[in-house]
């Protein structure tokens, strides 16, 4: 199916007008039908009035408005820019000032949440009294056109400056992106998953690949907080029967390892599944083996893409699992219809074709799926573009080789940029936050990811003080990255190891430990409880150690997001599964004993910490 218009607007407003009873939109038991999301966008649209052009940022939940409220604001001719709930106050000054913006939707859930950090310059309108407001006389239609060319939204990451990087994307490839995901066999009556988080451009592609193809389809959003909640993610996909959904490498990974501990080998969670994108970084092969135990139905596709152009690469895994099981790395695909790829050996300045499997080289991406530019930065949208035989390309800093079979794998970057759980961080952001505690105890400063390990990263900094206070650096992190910007490990040198040029020798960086960090009291293992007793040995064999106090931090051990995320499940799954926990808790209280009395509180009806 070929997309026949460049604004998504009327592509939505074409399906809604031939869809009307059909639901679009659920959220457990709330439903709107296309003629009621269409009608409450209307009014929103309406209401803000906006001129053309406009940023208008949302701070909500994942909700009816967070959908009504996106539309709303590019119907009345705005730009959506999300604001991720989880940011640190100060992250999301710095991206209201970086952007100018002086309008935020909120709703009854975030209302008081956004009002502590706002600005008095910073206009909040709550998207539930639009929604609730009696509407007596009729509202004077303001006529909007919108060219392809407009921008639609905007979308945030990591900045080498330590500001926000900001990438403006247009309706056209905002068009171009839903066209190469929707030429994959989307069809009438499916059920899309809304998984991804607002700080993601996937959750944008997720919310229109729904609403956008004739015929309809529903997008079922979970809860919030519910993309973490395993047990309450499969029951979502399960009872609402959830047929395509886009999902990263670490969400798979710990939606496959929650399904290895139900140990539950004719388990139907995943059956209705038709279809499985994954995005972001590589799934490990072993990882889709598993995936095809629990649903051999599924078909799999991998999407490669960046925040300045989307879905420009990808394929349909048609790999067995014999193969499968001989692969090192998987394929990301090839072009997609609309695009252009090119690996450039920037040595020897020229083209490497696709017949020479064994040369890597940089992609070059092409086509009209790619951003109109990084906000208020010209110099850095020029330098991310190159005309090459007068055509116009975009450097995308990645990587990649050429298999037998002329698909595209990723191998790496040019430079040392990170990504985590699919998310770009750039390491000179977070080296400048970590230098700015304390400028004149810390010299220096490098944050590199761990090869070993999937999403760990390590902060080497150079000080004369070689007991540094961890710990209130970490605090001092928190208040200014997201979480999984924030280095597991922290370690002091007194100098940096250099090679014979004179530059960071990388490989001689000592590896972060792997023992309890000192200080620590051991735990008295003879005074526990059979609850405690449980939790301390499940941690024991996450981390293999023999034993971890009872106070120890979870990050402090080398922890991640994605730890918690694991022993969250465990919990969920097997000590207390008839409970509903709330992620939040457990991850805001990182230790053996404060997960502990969390999980007495709960068995026990009792409030919590």
């Amino acid at each position: 199916m070929v997309l026949s218009s460049t604004n998504v607007l009327d592509m939505f407003i074409q399906v809604a007008c031939l869809s009307t009873q059909q639901v679009a939109i659920e959220l457990n038991e709330q439903i709107w039908t296309y003629d009621e999301l269409l009608s409450n966008v209307t009014r929103v649209a309406d209401h803000l009035q906006l001129g053309m052009n406009q940023i208008v940022c949302q701070y909500v939940d994942r909700s009816l408005e967070m959908v009504c409220g996106m539309l709303g604001i590019m119907c009345a001719g705005g730009i959506y820019c999300p604001l991720n709930l989880s940011d640190p106050p100060i992250r999301i000054h710095s991206l209201l000032d970086e952007i100018q913006c002086r309008l935020v939707l909120v709703h009854g859930h975030t209302r008081e949440q956004f009002t502590s950090i706002n600005s008095e310059q910073v206009k909040t309108i709550d998207l539930e009294q639009i929604l609730l407001a009696d509407i007596s006389t009729d509202v004077v239609e303001k006529e909007i056109y919108i060219k392809g060319d407009h921008p639609s939204f905007i979308i945030c990451t990591s900045g080498t400056t330590g500001r926000p990087k900001v990438i403006v994307h247009t309706h056209a490839s905002l068009v171009a992106g839903l066209q190469a995901l929707i030429n994959w066999d989307i069809k009438y009556g499916d059920k899309v998953l809304q998984v991804a988080g607002s700080a993601w451009l996937i959750h944008v592609l997720e919310i229109f690949l729904a609403l956008v193809k004739k015929p309809a389809s529903t997008l079922v959003l979970l809860q919030p907080g519910d993309n973490s909640n395993m047990t309450r993610l499969c029951r979502t996909i399960k009872d609402k029967q959830i047929t395509i959904v886009m999902i990263g490498s670490s969400l798979l990974k710990a939606l496959l390892d929650y399904l290895d501990l139900k140990n539950d080998r004719f388990d139907d969670t995943l059956k209705r599944l038709r279809i499985v994108w994954l995005t972001g970084e590589s799934s490990k092969p072993q990882h889709l083996i598993k995936l095809k135990s629990f649903a051999p139905q599924t078909f799999i596709f991998i999407s490669y893409g960046q925040s300045e152009v989307i879905a420009p690469i990808g394929c349909y895994l048609e790999y067995d699992v014999d193969e499968l099981s001989n692969l090192s790395s998987l394929p990301i695909g090839h072009p997609q219809i609309g695009y252009k790829c090119m690996l450039m050996d920037e040595t020897n300045k020229r083209i490497i074709l696709s017949t020479c499997s064994d040369e890597i080289g940089e992609i070059y991406l092409r086509g009209a799926g790619l951003f109109q530019r990084y906000y208020n930065d010209p110099e850095l949208t020029k330098k991310t573009r190159v005309t090459i035989n007068n055509e116009h390309f975009f450097k995308t800093g990645d990587l990649a080789r050429y298999n037998t079979r002329g698909e595209l794998v990723h191998v790496g970057r040019v430079d040392f940029q990170i990504k985590i759980r699919g998310q770009r961080v750039e390491a000179s952001e977070v080296e400048s936050v970590i230098m700015a505690w304390s400028p004149n105890v810390i010299t220096n400063c490098l944050v590199v990811k761990l090869t070993q390990e999937e999403d760990l990263i390590v902060a080497y900094m150079v000080s004369n003080n070689l007991k540094l206070d961890i710990e209130s650096l970490r605090d001092y992190c928190k208040e200014r990255l997201r979480q999984y910007m924030i280095p597991s490990h922290f370690i002091v040198l007194d100098k940096f190891p250099l090679n014979v040029n004179g530059k960071i020798d990388r490989k001689q960086l000592p590896s972060p430990p792997s023992n309890v960090p000192s200080g620590f009291v051991k735990a008295d293992e003879g005074l526990m409880s059979e609850l405690e007793d449980q939790v301390h040995r499940f941690w024991c064999s996450k981390f293999e150690l023999d034993s971890i106090p009872r106070d120890a931090d979870c990050f402090a051990l080398g922890g991640s997001s994605l730890t918690m995320m694991l022993i969250f499940n465990y919990y969920q799954a097997n000590l207390v599964p008839e409970k509903q926990l709330d992620d939040l808790e457990f991850f805001t209280h990182p230790t053996i004993a404060d997960h502990v009395r969390l999980l007495t509180c709960i068995k026990t009806k009792t409030s919590s910490i």
